[in-house]
């Protein structure tokens, strides 16, 4: 067989499934499309649209869900930057402190979640700590919905999960680069700080973005923080509220133009 047959068979073999599944995507997409714009009779509407986006919890999902995916990304890019700068330069216990840095997301996603609502709850074991510091009777309401203390724990929750991800990638682009770099630096007096800011984080922007860009358009997907620890009422975001339409409500009409209003945000974004 001659080589170009062979590559030709090659990318066939690669094409056929990916365009199996695009084929599926799109049937899956049309339907969706199809029930979100037509009412019981088959005739079109907008009336699914106008009812979705006129809902209070469907507003507050919309709210929510930019505001956790930004302040995640941004928190997983700074810590996650910090702690492969930090781990370059650290030679003792590295392999042992790098272990403990990547266990949150090495974590079965359920079951961290529930150990943080453990944590977290009224009940849970931060107020029991507090109560047991000489705080009696003194209750934090960590994940209390509507407040902005429950926005900011489900967002480093979640951020600390996968910030192990963004601190990988980056200290993978870190040990790649010369030394010749630091090495000139140093000959010219440069100080520790002055090659971190002026020669390693420029150099590692191209792997942070990649892995910020992975990052976003999973973080805009985000359903399982929210939803296992304050439930689709404390705090609503697009996806919890796709499964509420059609689990809950049996509105199916309604979780098609929620899903469908993600799916357009994310290619966007992308």
């Amino acid at each position: 067989m001659k080589y170009a047959t062979r590559q030709q068979l090659a990318y066939t073999a690669a094409a056929l499934p990916a365009l199996l599944l695009l084929s599926a995507l799109l049937i899956v997409l049309g339907s969706a499309i199809r029930s979100a714009l037509t009412d019981a009779t088959g005739r079109y509407t907008m009336d699914h649209i106008r009812r979705v986006f006129t809902d209070p919890l469907f507003l507050r999902g919309m709210e929510y869900n930019v505001i956790v995916p930004i302040a995640g990304v941004a928190l997983e890019a700074a810590v996650g930057l910090a702690m492969a700068v930090w781990f370059h330069y650290l030679r003792r216990g590295k392999t042992f402190w790098q272990t403990v840095a990547i266990i949150p997301f090495a974590v079965p996603e359920i079951v961290y979640l529930l150990t943080m609502k453990l944590l977290f709850r009224e009940h849970g074991y931060m107020n029991s700590l507090i109560a047991s510091a000489g705080g009696a009777g003194h209750t934090i309401g960590w994940l209390e919905p509507g407040t902005v203390l429950m926005v900011v724990v489900i967002i480093l929750i979640d951020a600390w999960r996968v910030t192990p991800l963004v601190f990988l990638i980056v200290l993978a682009a870190l040990e790649q680069l010369p030394g010749g770099y630091r090495d000139a630096a140093l000959a010219d007096g440069a100080t520790r700080w002055q090659i971190i800011r002026y020669i390693d984080i420029p150099l590692v922007i191209p792997s942070l973005l990649v892995a910020l860009a992975l990052r976003a358009v999973d973080a805009f997907r985000i359903f399982a923080t929210p939803f296992v620890l304050v439930g689709v009422s404390g705090m609503p975001v697009l996806t919890s509220l796709a499964y509420h339409y059609q689990v809950d409500t049996s509105d199916i009409p309604a979780a098609d133009v929620a899903a469908l209003t993600l799916a357009a945000a994310l290619v966007l974004m992308t």
